[in-house]
């Protein structure tokens, strides 16, 4: 059985107007507040976006990734 997927959230919760993407999480507005309501799948989902982002942007992976990485 696959564990709860936690929230990316980083505490740095401030939209960058350009991309429309979080500058700590890199979510847009609709995939943070949709987070509470989203399934395990859709979560994972969102995590795998974000890797993609991020990466895209240049920046590092997170720790929390490997949880959708090898999947």
């Amino acid at each position: 059985m696959t564990s709860a997927v936690d929230s990316p959230c980083l505490g740095v919760c401030v939209i960058d107007a350009r991309t429309d993407t979080c500058y700590g999480c890199f979510r847009t507005p609709r995939e943070i507040g949709g987070w509470p309501r989203a399934s395990e799948e859709e979560r994972r989902a969102t995590l795998k976006n974000l890797i993609a982002r991020r990466r895209e942007a240049g920046m590092p992976d997170l720790p929390f990734y490997e949880e959708v990485s090898d999947e």
